[in-house]
C-alpha cells in the first residue's frame, strides 16, 4: 500500500503555509537580533524544546498509533490530562537546568511556561493525523505559525530586539491556536474499548525519549560552538541550522504524515516488501528535500537581503554539511519505521542516546580544530551511527 498522490499533496499543502510563516519568523529574528542575542534565544528555546519534545512525545506519539483504539474517556485523558501531567513533572527540571547554566531570565520563564501548551498541541495534531484530517492539521499549524509571525513583528517593534519578544509571541500563538482549533474536528473517531494502559504509555515513552534527544543534539551542537568559538559564532551557526532544519521538518513531516496510513496498515501483519517500497519512496523524498535546501541557499546568496543573506550564506561549507546532516537524520526517521510499528521504541531511545554520547565525545575536539564546521561534521557522524544502528535493528529485531 502506497500513499496516494492526492494525500501527499494535501499534507504538503498543510505544511507549506505554516512552514513559510515559520521560516519568515526565523528570518525576521535573524535580521532583528544580534548574533549573541539570537544564540541566547536559540539556546533557551531548545532547552525548553527538549522537555516539550519528551512531554509531547509521551502523549502525541501514542495518540498517533492508538487513537482509533481508545475508548472515549481514554481519548479525553490522552488529549489533555497526560500531556499536562507530564509537563508538570518536566518544567521544574528545565528550570533547574537553565539556572545551573546561568541562563535563567525572563526568556527562560516564557519558554518554560509554553511547554504544557506545546505538549497539548502536539497531541491534538497527532489525533488529526491519525484520523486523516489534513484540513485540521493545516488549521492548527497555520493559525499558530501565522500568529507567531505577526506577534513577533509587533513585539520586536514595541518591546525591542530582545530574545523575549519571539519567545513570548510563539507561546501566545500556541495558546491561540489551541483555542481556535478544538479537538471536535476529530469527533468521528470510532470509540474502542482500550484504556490508556501500560502498552499505550510505554509506546510513547520510547519515542518521546527519541524526540527529546534529537532536540538535545541541537542544543548540544550550539553549546559546543559557543564554548569553542563564542556566542556570536553560535548565533550564526544556529541561524543556518534553524533554516535548514525548518525545511526538512516541514517537507519531511508532510511526507511522513501522508505515508502514515500506509505504515499503519503494516502494523498488524508487516509485509517486508511493502515496507521496503515505502522506505525507498521516503529516501527519494529526502534527497529531493536536500536538493531544495541547496537551491534555497543559492537563492539567498543572490537575494541581496543584507544581514539575512550574510548570516545564512557567509559560511557555505558549514551549511552544506548541515544540509547533509539534516538529510541523514530525516532519512533515519523513515528507516526506523518498522521498529516503531513493532512497538520496540525503547531501542530507538537507546540508539539515539548512544549517538548523542558519540557527538559529545567528538564534537569538542573537532570544534577546537575546525570551528563550527567541525561541529556540523560531528552531527553528521552521529547521524551515520544512528542510521546504521536503526538499519541493523530493522534486520535483526523481528
Amino acid at each position: 500500500m502506497r500513499p496516494s498522490q492526492r494525500a501527499l499533496l494535501t499534507y504538503v499543502a498543510a505544511r507549506v503555509v505554516p512552514a513559510i510563516a515559520s521560516m519568515a519568523l526565523t528570518l525576521l529574528c535573524i535580521d532583528a537580533l544580534r548574533p549573541e542575542d539570537y544564540a541566547s534565544y536559540s539556546l533557551t528555546l531548545l532547552a525548553a524544546g527538549v522537555a516539550a519534545g519528551f512531554v509531547g512525545g509521551v502523549s502525541a506519539q501514542a495518540m498517533l498509533r492508538y487513537a482509533r483504539e481508545l475508548s472515549a474517556s481514554a481519548l479525553r485523558r490522552g488529549l489533555l490530562g497526560v500531556p499536562l501531567l507530564a509537563s508538570a513533572l518536566a518544567c521544574p527540571l528545565v528550570a533547574a537546568y537553565l539556572a545551573w547554566r546561568g541562563q535563567w531570565s525572563a526568556a527562560a520563564l516564557i519558554a518554560i511556561a509554553a511547554i504544557p501548551a506545546l505538549a497539548v498541541m502536539d497531541t491534538r495534531r497527532s489525533l488529526f493525523v491519525a484520523v486523516a484530517r489534513a484540513d485540521a492539521v493545516f488549521a492548527l499549524d497555520a493559525w499558530r505559525a501565522g500568529l507567531a509571525l505577526l506577534l513577533t513583528f509587533v513585539l520586536l517593534n514595541l518591546w525591542g530586539a530582545r530574545p523575549e519578544s519571539p519567545l513570548l509571541a510563539q507561546a501566545l500563538s500556541v495558546l491561540a491556536g489551541l483555542l481556535l482549533v478544538g479537538s471536535r474536528r476529530a469527533a468521528m473517531v470510532p470509540a474502542g474499548s482500550r484504556a490508556i494502559d501500560a502498552r499505550y504509555l510505554g509506546y510513547g515513552v520510547g519515542l518521546a525519549g527519541w524526540m527529546a534527544v534529537i532536540v538535545a543534539l541541537s542544543l548540544a551542537e550550539r553549546s559546543v560552538v559557543a564554548a569553542a568559538s563564542g556566542l556570536a559564532a553560535s548565533g550564526r551557526y544556529a541561524a543556518q541550522a534553524d533554516v535548514i532544519n525548518a525545511v526538512f521538518a516541514a517537507l519531511g513531516g508532510a511526507l511522513a504524515q501522508a505515508m502514515m496510513p500506509a505504515y499503519l496498515a503494516q502494523a498488524a501483519d508487516p509485509d517486508q516488501a511493502a515496507l521496503r517500497r515505502l522506505r525507498r519512496l521516503a529516501l527519494l523524498g529526502v534527497l529531493a528535500i536536500g536538493g531544495l535546501c541547496v537551491l534555497l541557499g543559492g537563492a539567498l546568496a543572490v537575494s541581496g537581503l543584507g544581514r539575512i543573506s550574510t548570516a545564512l550564506t557567509d559560511d557555505r561549507s558549514t551549511a552544506f554539511v548541515l544540509v547533509a546532516a539534516g538529510a541523514l537524520w530525516t532519512a533515519a526517521g523513515f528507516v526506523q519505521k518498522p521498529i516503531e510499528l513493532r512497538g520496540r521504541t525503547h531501542w530507538l531511545f537507546a540508539g539515539v542516546g548512544l549517538s548523542l554520547l558519540l557527538f559529545l565525545l567528538i564534537a569538542p575536539m573537532l570544534a577546537e580544530r575546525h570551528g563550527p564546521i567541525g561541529v556540523a561534521a560531528a552531527k553528521l557522524i552521529a547521524g551515520l551511527a544512528y542510521t546504521g544502528m536503526a538499519w541493523q535493528l530493522c534486520r535483526t529485531r523481528r
